[in-house]
C-alpha cells in the first residue's frame, strides 16, 4: 500500500482539491501497476493553533507523510522519477495559495502488511492482476 498521510491547517484545502489529489496521487501508482484500492489518502485537518514552525504557529502548512509497501524503488532514477512526479501534483494546488509544504517518503518491508487478513500477492503476479480486476482483495 501507499499510504497518505496529509495534515493542514484548517481551510487550507477544498473538498474538490482533496478529491482532485486523491485521484491523482491513486494514478501515480495506478500507473506502475498497483491496484487502486492499495492507495489511501488520509486528509488530517489540524484545529488552528497546533502547527508550528520554527517554534512560530503556521496557518498555511500541509505536512505530508507517504508510507510505501506495495512497492520500493530500488534505483535513484525511480526515486527521483517519483519526487519528480509528487511535485507536479502538489506543486500547483499548494504553490498558488502560498501554501508552505513538507514531505517525506519511507518505505518498509512488506512481509508484515496484510489486508483483510490476507498476505497481498507479490508483484507482477496473476494474483496481484485478479486484485487489480477486481479492485479489492480476493481470497484465492
Amino acid at each position: 500500500m501507499p499510504r497518505w498521510l496529509i495534515q493542514h491547517s484548517p481551510n487550507t484545502l477544498t473538498p474538490e482539491e482533496k478529491s482532485q489529489l486523491a485521484q491523482q496521487i491513486t494514478q501515480v501508482y495506478v500507473g506502475a501497476g498497483l491496484p487502486p484500492f492499495y492507495a489511501q489518502v488520509h486528509f488530517i485537518e489540524q484545529p488552528a493553533g497546533t502547527s508550528f514552525i520554527g517554534g512560530e504557529q503556521h496557518h498555511n502548512f500541509v505536512a505530508l507523510t507517504v508510507y510505501h509497501l506495495a512497492r520500493t524503488m530500488t534505483s535513484e532514477e525511480q526515486r527521483q522519477g517519483f519526487l519528480k512526479r509528487i511535485d507536479s501534483i502538489l506543486t500547483p494546488v499548494f504553490e498558488p495559495k502560498g501554501i508552505d509544504w513538507e514531505y517525506f517518503v519511507t518505505e518498509t518491508p512488506r512481509d508484515l502488511w496484510k489486508i483483510n487478513g490476507l498476505v497481498p500477492p507479490a508483484a507482477g503476479t496473476e494474483e496481484e492482476k485478479i486484485w487489480f480486476r477486481e479492485n479489492r482483495p480476493v481470497r484465492l
